[in-house]
């Protein structure tokens, strides 16, 4: 159990982490990595787990629940009238694999498409001196996924980073832990922003909460997922959080 408070929305509960630094103190627990599942909550994932019971299993299980999305902050704001500090999901993933090294933890990098997974691993360790026991691209078929948690069992990684968007990812992440116990963090895109192959919204736009905008405008082919974000305005401004 979590010695930080949590505040729930739609059923599920956030953990008010302190800042990003103290999260990653309690994962770093005595210079070794604590297993668990490190999930980002945002308003597109508490829109989905109410209509898909897998992911919203993979959820309440997880150790590491973390405000990512700035529309989860203002939503606990209103509902129980606390600040919650927001830890994007994508700079934790950076300080994460920087105190990898730190401690040589071994990870494994999971997802992107194939020329993505490549480009991530070579920076990861060739600029980033991670110590990178594995690696496999995410377009694998369904009858193939347990040859992929073998190949992550048999890595022995310490850390796992699973990029297969949600909520494949979250899933993925549920199961695999069962035979591979590590810590496992959802990365969603982010391995399409270190490879180069997407662009990072402006630091501005970050700052001000508004990368999801950038991402719909930068990629039209997320305009469908708005609507769960239209979903979780409407709780919001009729108070059913």
């Amino acid at each position: 159990m979590t010695a930080h408070p949590c505040y729930e929305l739609r059923g599920l509960s956030v953990v008010a982490y302190p800042d990003e630094a103290r999260l990653l103190e309690e994962i770093f627990t005595g210079g070794a990595v604590t297993p668990g599942l490190m999930i980002a909550m945002n308003a597109e994932k508490i829109v989905a787990a109410e209509t898909d019971p897998a992911l919203r299993h993979s959820i309440e299980q997880a150790e590491f629940r973390y405000a990512d999305g700035i529309s989860v902050v203002l939503a606990v704001r209103r509902k129980h009238a606390v600040r919650l500090v927001r830890i994007t999901g994508a700079d934790l993933w950076r300080s994460l694999m920087a105190r990898a090294v730190i401690e040589g933890a071994g990870v494994f990098l999971l997802g992107g498409l194939p020329e993505v997974a490549a480009e991530v691993e070579r920076k990861l360790r060739h600029e980033w001196n991670v110590h990178v026991v594995g690696s496999r691209h995410g377009y694998f078929a369904d009858g193939d996924r347990a040859e992929v948690m073998r190949e992550i069992r048999d890595s022995g990684a310490a850390i796992v980073t699973v990029a297969l968007g949600s909520p494949k990812q979250e899933i993925f992440m549920h199961e695999c832990r069962r035979m591979h116990p590590a810590l496992y963090i959802g990365v969603g895109g982010t391995f399409d922003v270190v490879s180069g192959t997407v662009r990072r919204a402006p630091a501005a736009l970050r700052r001000c909460g508004l990368e999801w905008c950038y991402r719909i405008l930068s990629q039209p082919s997320r305009l469908f997922r708005a609507g769960r974000l239209i979903r979780f305005a409407v709780y919001h401004v009729r108070n059913r959080l």
